[in-house]
């Protein structure tokens, strides 16, 4: 299957973790193969009972977004500059998962409510799709531009109860060729599956973490294993990829090839789907993405 192809010989250089740290969210930067780096943190304590739940990593610009939950209920996004002499993260957005790709730096997100949203940088206005039952976000910057949202109800309503049921699926918003408007396309997914987190891949197809919601706090998500989407043929393959141990994070390189995973005991490595892999760091993040 071509889409199992990797394209890129080397992972990217440099990739972001997101931590928790005495109660305050923190953003370390590494160069790959080295330790990470602190470089800044939210200038608060955050309420108890508060996860990092998501980190995205704009390449262009050089903006880290950082998503926790549950307080608010919603989710709350914060956003940092890592260019900046003294980083510091401050109040971006609400929701718990966030991506950002592409030339004009497409930012998606989804809160605890299933709210779809979509901007681009410099800011377009925001177009959002309440209760949409997304439970996570992609943003694919590497060909034509497309935001995947992973539509799972079940876990939102265990958050959320008042949120509205949705059959299990995956959400495709491509830019459309002319004009600033998307075509939206719905693939469905076998209501039996549980999937955690979504990312793109090559030649269209879709990597989904399959997992399930931790009991009382499904807002993590944890899985082991990679299923890939063939958005063409509209079929499933299960088991692409395992890997070693538990994953609550998982996102992937712009080229749509190195993927990096956090584990549920704060270690960060990366896979591709043709074999190769590493580590990159032992312990202390929550989530990570380069």
């Amino acid at each position: 299957m071509a889409f199992l192809l990797a394209t890129a010989t080397a992972p990217p250089a440099q990739w972001i973790g997101a931590r928790l740290e005495r109660g305050r969210v923190g953003v370390s930067v590494a160069r790959t193969g080295f330790p990470p780096r602190p470089v800044g943190r939210r200038p608060t304590a955050s309420s108890a009972g508060v996860d990092v739940t998501d980190v995205a990593y704009d390449t262009r610009r050089g903006l880290v977004y950082v998503g926790t939950c549950c307080e608010p209920g919603s989710g709350h996004l914060s956003m940092l500059d890592a260019r900046s002499p003294a980083p510091v993260l401050r109040q971006d957005d609400q929701g718990f998962a966030v991506d950002v790709a592409g030339p004009q730096s497409t930012v998606a997100r989804t809160d605890t409510f299933g709210t779809l949203a979509v901007r681009a940088t410099p800011p377009e206005a925001q177009e959002v799709r309440a209760d949409a039952g997304v439970a996570d976000v992609a943003v694919d910057g590497s060909g034509s531009m497309r935001v995947i949202a992973l539509v799972d109800a079940r876990r939102l309503r265990a958050i959320v109860p008042v949120v509205s049921e949705h059959d299990p699926g995956l959400l495709i918003r491509q830019r459309a060729a002319e004009g600033p408007g998307w075509a939206d396309t719905m693939h469905s997914l076998p209501r039996e599956a549980s999937y955690c987190r979504v990312i793109p891949l090559a030649d269209g197809a879709v990597g989904l973490l399959a997992g399930t919601p931790v009991r009382g706090r499904a807002w993590q998500c944890n899985g082991d294993r990679l299923d890939v989407y063939d958005t063409a043929s509209r079929q499933l393959r299960t088991g692409v990829l395992t890997f070693p141990g538990r994953v609550r994070h998982l996102s992937i390189d712009d080229s749509s090839t190195f993927l990096i995973f956090t584990t549920v005991e704060g270690a960060v490595g990366w896979r591709t789907l043709d074999g190769r892999g590493g580590d990159l760091a032992a312990r202390g993040f929550m989530a990570a993405d380069w």
